[in-house]
């Protein structure tokens, strides 16, 4: 049997339990993608392809609810419905129910990249499609999604891996998954080896979803038609009205009601007020881990540039497909198994160490495709400093890069502020931040004190976030 899992780990993990977590983890999986891009792939259309009321206001307020993690989005969503209680009952342990409020802060990944690509493809095919006579469904369907699909796979690849990584939010939704079983295994039993040997099957599950989207990436290329100055396709009365209600809706579901239900919960707790010092050490950990991660996808990107073997490279760039409770477990059984010493020893550095090979990828991947976009004549100015390594990157490849650079920095430093897994594993002892103090009160259910260093994390993120979409909107 695989992993030998006809066998129990130990007394208390079974292989039927396996099984179980398995088949949650992949389920809630499959309903986030389904969620996600039913959300995500319509609300695009509209706001790059529609003039209705609100269009300039959603196109940035859609993708807000990327600042909020999902284990913040669990708690307040069962929090708010304990006072029913067959409402509670219903949504706890209801993986249907559960992946549909996951979907609801997942759902910008595929919103921006959709945008993003409609933007690029311009509204010109939409107008061409509709002179041969087609109507707007028709339009939508037969020319526009087609052209999607490699960003839909590709946003939808992130909520999935986002999904699988999760432990917060599905721990408080009750969704018994891999990695939540990662953490009872580590935390309650002490069980290092079991630990890992559930691991490597989330691993596994994660390679497994980064080839299959790969495979249907690569056959489902669009090729790009340039960015479309074209007047936007104004609707009728009712569509509009419609479109509007639409978005409205999901704003309101996925940013309006979640923050208006912390800042009630934190106002009746005017005296739980958020030390300081867990603002800046979230803040510290997403500069100095995204500054990092800059650093070295630069040089990775750049020693791979040209060159014939990028077996380095491409191994660098499969960390964000790797959940951080399994890096952090990973990091754990090698420092045990070699050095005899635990990584934690390290203090605040083995957590940065998880984090850098966690999130480096969005950088790496934005650098890379910066510089495949770097003309040959630009290329050919790099002859004027050849004998100046530095005056060659100041004046020739960082202009190229900085845009990506930019944009890979506020990715990492959003998500690393967010990070909770793999910093409730490897954070020192005494060492807490936004995320971990919620952690820690929404284990016990105290959702009026987790609200505070939830709207301070959210309101961290949501600065992050605004940037983020401007320069997206802005390249």
């Amino acid at each position: 049997m695989f992993l030998g899992l006809s066998q129990p780990l130990n007394e208390y993990v079974t292989a039927s339990l396996i099984i179980r977590m398995a088949s949650n983890t992949l389920l809630l999986c499959i309903l986030v993608a389904i969620f996600t891009s039913l959300i995500a792939v319509p609300c695009s259309i509209f706001v790059t392809m529609f003039d209705f009321n609100g269009r300039k206001f959603f196109s940035w307020a859609l993708c807000l609810s990327l600042a909020f993690p999902i284990y913040v989005y669990a708690f307040i969503f069962i929090g708010a419905a304990d006072e029913i209680s067959f409402i509670s009952n219903s949504i706890r342990e209801n993986i249907v129910l559960s992946a549909l409020i996951m979907s609801l802060g997942l759902y910008p990944y595929t919103f921006l990249l959709c945008k993003a690509q409609l933007r690029k493809i311009g509204v010109n095919i939409f107008k061409a499609s509709k002179s041969l006579g087609k109507n707007n469904l028709q339009t939508i369907y037969l020319i526009l999604l087609p052209s999607l699909r490699p960003s839909i796979i590709a946003g939808t690849v992130l909520c999935v891996f986002e999904t699988i990584s999760d432990f917060g939010g599905v721990a408080t939704l009750g969704i018994n998954t891999l990695t939540v079983g990662i953490f009872n295994i580590w935390f309650g039993y002490q069980d290092l080896i079991s630990g890992a040997k559930i691991s490597l099957m989330l691993f596994f599950l994660a390679m497994i979803i980064l080839y299959i989207s790969k495979l249907n990436s690569n056959s489902g290329k669009a090729s790009g038609y340039g960015k479309a100055n074209h007047g936007l396709i104004k609707p009728n009365k009712i569509l509009n009205l419609s479109i509007t209600l639409f978005c409205s809706s999901v704003f309101i579901a996925t940013f309006v009601f979640p923050f208006v239900q912390l800042v009630v919960w934190s106002s009746e707790n005017i005296k739980n007020n958020i030390p300081l010092e867990l603002i800046l050490n979230s803040f510290s950990i997403g500069f100095i881990v995204a500054l990092a991660a800059s650093v070295i996808a630069t040089i990775l990107s750049l020693g791979s540039f040209k060159s014939s073997n990028k077996i380095i490279f491409n191994l660098s760039t499969i960390g964000y497909a790797i959940p951080g409770s399994v890096i952090a477990v990973s990091l754990l059984l090698v420092f045990s198994f070699y050095f005899s010493l635990s990584v934690t020893v390290f203090g605040i550095w083995g957590l940065f160490l998880c984090l850098l090979i966690r999130f480096i990828t969005p950088l790496i991947r934005y650098l890379d495709a910066a510089l495949t976009n770097v003309t040959e004549e630009t290329l050919s100015a790099t002859k004027i400093y050849s004998k100046s390594l530095l005056k060659t990157l100041r004046n020739i490849y960082f202009p190229a890069l900085y845009p990506s650079l930019m944009l890979g920095f506020l990715v990492v430093f959003i998500e690393v502020i967010k990070e909770q897994p793999a910093t409730l594993l490897l954070r020192p002892v005494g060492f807490d931040t936004l995320s971990s103090k919620i952690y820690n009160f929404t284990s016990e259910g105290q959702w009026e004190l987790a609200s505070t260093p939830s709207i301070a994390l959210i309101l961290l993120s949501l600065i992050l976030v605004l940037i983020l979409n401007n320069r997206i909107d802005n390249e």
